[in-house]
């Protein structure tokens, strides 16, 4: 069986769960390739493709900007700065349907697109295919938003764009879609978009080989954190994205005590301060992240809107206990020996999951075995395979 992934780029959050999951199927022996538009990875299975075409075409659109010729493109982008969203067009100058891999591939795994992948070629060239989605956020099931909440109905674009997929998907003759918790499956599962397509449950994995507890005094040290200081781990692109929590959780810490600290890795595009917040910076390397997290006490995640956050289970991998608002995931990611999932999305609840977890006693072994009982790539790449089975027939 050949497996091609398609995604946008292979890092940040859609793009290292391609990642991830192309590289956890290779190494159960299936030939798993990954193509994206901006690479980082070094590995010969991940393939960059049409970054050219994408930036010669970026030129023209610029031109047309200058000129205030009409641009759906340059329309898409003003939205996004507008409404401080990511609004994407399902088109490209790229046709990815005669890349070699993908013409060859048994099964075409389709991540995050937007801007890539082309609904008007790929679609019409490849129906046959049988095509399996990872729904990492809504962009599937949308014109060009990204997330249901910042879903602009009555726009134009969003209105043109959503008929165009609609028309593009239905002509698939197999295909799968796979939602990563509970949630996004209750909401979304009956969506037009997807009404004819099988569905199932698979969530995000962590490498527990690379996300390892360190020893708490020597990773404290390394911050010049004082051995008896409360310290709770806070991870997002942007740690000042308002939807992340950031300032709810500082003001909460704050009234619980006035010595305890929050460790924030991830960039501050704003520039804004908190006082009780030790501010890391964007870290990706899993060595340098598992030192930070083992620093902590426990991990909290106070945001309002996520899928299957991946930086809970990397916090598990390391031993720590959980905090976080019910949002997506949530539900079957915390238990009683793990954490606590907040009642209610408010500043009020998360004080009282802190305190309640502050007044739980958590065996940091239990908690990273769970993890990779659960979580571990083995698992969450065989349970693809079964799918892809199931979709094929095969």
């Amino acid at each position: 069986m050949k497996i091609i992934h398609i995604s946008t780029d292979d890092f940040n959050g859609a793009g290292l769960c391609a990642y991830r999951i192309c590289k956890a199927q290779r190494e159960l022996g299936l030939d798993s390739q990954l193509i994206v538009r901006r690479r980082k990875h070094t590995d010969d299975f991940v393939h960059s493709y049409g970054n050219y075409t994408y930036f010669t075409h970026s030129i023209l659109h610029k031109a047309r900007k200058l000129l205030h010729i009409k641009d759906d493109r340059n329309i898409c982008r003003k939205l996004t700065k507008l409404y401080n969203a990511v609004y994407t067009l399902p088109t490209s100058p790229i046709d990815l349907s005669r890349h070699p891999l993908v013409q060859q591939a048994d099964i075409i795994h389709i991540h995050w697109v937007g801007e890539f992948l082309d609904y008007r070629t790929f679609f019409d060239a490849l129906r046959e295919k049988p095509m399996i989605f990872t729904m990492h956020d809504e962009n599937l099931l949308y014109g060009i938003t990204n997330l249901e909440q910042q879903r602009l109905s009555q726009h134009p674009l969003e209105q043109k764009y959503y008929q165009l997929k609609l028309e593009k998907i239905r002509l698939l003759q197999q295909m799968g879609v796979v939602f990563l918790s509970k949630m996004g499956f209750r909401q979304y599962g009956e969506h037009e978009m997807i009404a004819h397509a099988r569905k199932t449950l698979i969530y995000n994995m962590v490498d527990y080989r690379l996300f390892q507890p360190k020893n708490k005094a020597e990773a404290r040290a390394r911050l010049d954190i004082a051995p008896e200081t409360k310290i709770f781990a806070f991870c997002a692109c942007n740690i000042n994205e308002p939807r992340k929590g950031l300032n709810e959780l500082s003001l909460v810490l704050g009234r619980i005590s006035p010595e305890y600290r929050i460790l924030a890795i991830g960039k501050n595009r704003s520039r804004s301060s908190w006082d009780n917040v030790i501010e890391i910076g964007r870290m990706d390397n899993p060595e340098q992240l598992s030192w930070l997290l083992s620093a902590a006490d426990y991990f909290c995640l106070p945001s309002f809107k996520e899928n299957f956050a991946q930086t809970p289970i990397e916090a598990m991998a390391c031993g720590l206990p959980v905090v976080a608002f019910p949002c997506s995931g949530m539900e079957e990611l915390i238990t009683p020996f793990n954490g606590i999932r907040c009642s209610d999305f408010t500043p009020e609840a998360l004080e009282e999951g802190i305190r309640t977890a502050l007044a739980t006693s958590y065996d940091a072994k239990v908690i990273r075995q769970d993890v990779i009982e659960r979580f571990s790539p083995e698992k969450i790449g065989k349970d693809y395979l079964r799918f892809y089975q199931e979709v094929t027939g095969s």
